[in-house]
Parts: C-alpha cells; sequence; structure tokens
C-alpha cells in the first residue's frame, strides 16, 4: 500500500510503499549508514474521496 509519511526527517512527507499501514503507538525503523533511528506512530489520517473511495494515508511519526 502506498502512502506518506510525515516526521522531523522527512517534513514535506515521504512516499513508501508497504505491505501495510502501521497504527497508532507503532514503531517504525528506518536505518542509516550511522545508526538506527525508531520512531512511534503518532497519528494516521485516512482521506476519501465524497464517495467514500480511499485517495491517501498520511503517517505521522514522533520520537
Amino acid at each position: 500500500m502506498k502512502f506518506k509519511l510525515i516526521s522531523e526527517d522527512f517534513p514535506d512527507g515521504k512516499n513508501v510503499d508497504w505491505p501495510a499501514v502501521p497504527g497508532t503507538g507503532d514503531w517504525v525503523s528506518f536505518h542509516y549508514r550511522g545508526g538506527t533511528t525508531n520512531q512511534a506512530v503518532k497519528r494516521v489520517e485516512y482521506h476519501a474521496d465524497a464517495d467514500g473511495n480511499l485517495t491517501e494515508v498520511t503517517v505521522e511519526l514522533t520520537y
């Protein structure tokens, strides 16, 4: 599923394609050359059009 992550590391958002959307309270880990950062899911927003079709999911992360 394609959705957008927003955090201090990605203030303009980072589009990802993961098998599932993490839920509020879940932890997401990003591995970099310098180490790993772990961020908690603060909020998940589901956006729909007027017909109720899912158009976008936004996941906000926090440290």
